[in-house]
């Protein structure tokens, strides 16, 4: 009996610290408050995992995965995390390198298992912005989708093509998606 009991408080402890990996969200529903829970699950379990810039007139502290790609001479799509302290809000902000962003209209196309494409496109603005664009990527990722750019000669170049690039993109929105509490 107590055994039972105790294999089933283990599978809620993992049930409830594991979110679903391949779960999809609207990205037409930007949401940016946080609450204290999120704000607190965040600084004691995930911000480790991050880079931390803080900008002190603003108010603002910048999280950056540490496992991301920090290369310049490919294509590479990093998001960074913003947390607004005075008001409670967070941000997910896109941050192509320099390779993405010698372009006006940042264009990421995209082609699924059965040959299906389409494109997003971006150009740089406000949060929900920011929000859409990552949030459209994401889903993208989780649909397996292959990502791809077009580089200064014309030609296609992939986008997220490593599995660590896709992860730590990955994993960075659904830190920002339960920091917003959208997970």
């Amino acid at each position: 009996m107590k055994l039972d009991i105790l294999i089933s408080l283990w599978l809620i402890v993992c049930l409830a610290c594991n979110p679903d990996k391949r779960r999809k969200v609207n990205d037409a529903e930007a949401k940016f408050t946080t609450s204290d829970a999120s704000e607190l699950f965040f600084k004691n379990v995930r911000q480790s995992y991050y880079d931390k810039e803080t900008m002190d007139a603003a108010k603002l502290d910048i999280y950056r995965i540490k496992e991301r790609s920090q290369v310049e001479d490919q294509p590479v799509m990093n998001l960074a995390i913003v947390i607004n302290w005075r008001y409670d809000e967070a941000y997910v902000l896109t941050e192509p390198n320099t390779y993405l962003q010698q372009q006006d209209t940042l264009r990421i196309y995209w082609q699924d298992s059965v040959q299906q494409t389409g494109v997003y496109e971006y150009v740089p603005g406000n949060k929900e912005k920011h929000y859409q664009f990552a949030s459209q990527i994401y889903n993208s990722l989780q649909d397996a989708h292959q990502l791809s750019t077009e580089s200064t000669q014309g030609e296609r170049v992939p986008v997220l093509a490593t599995r660590d690039e896709r992860e730590a993109f990955r994993k960075t929105m659904m830190d920002y998606y339960r920091l917003v509490d959208l997970y």
